[in-house]
C-alpha cells in the first residue's frame, strides 16, 4: 500500500474512532491558522492531532512559522499598533 494511502486510511480510522469528521478537522484548522496568524506568519498550514485519552481528548497542534507578526493591542477601547 503507498504511503499517502496508508496516511489517508489512518486519518480514515482515526476519524471513526473520534467521531470527527474531516471537514470538522479542516474547520479547526482553519480556526487555528487565523488565530496564530495574529502573532506569527506561518509558513506552512497547522496540523492537528486529536487522540482520545480515555473520557477526554489529547490535543495536539503544531505550526511553524518564518517570523513574528507585530502585537496588535486594546488598550482602553483604543487600537493601538506597537
Amino acid at each position: 500500500m503507498k504511503k499517502d494511502n496508508v496516511i489517508r486510511l489512518k486519518r480514515v480510522i482515526e476519524s471513526d474512532r473520534l467521531s470527527v469528521t474531516q471537514d470538522c478537522i479542516e474547520l479547526i484548522i482553519k480556526d487555528v491558522s487565523s488565530v496564530l496568524n495574529d502573532y506569527f506568519t506561518l509558513s506552512e498550514k497547522p496540523e492537528i492531532k486529536i487522540i482520545p485519552c480515555g473520557d477526554e481528548y489529547l490535543i495536539t497542534v503544531s505550526a511553524k512559522a518564518n517570523a513574528l507578526a507585530v502585537p496588535h493591542v486594546i488598550d482602553n477601547a483604543v487600537n493601538r499598533v506597537f
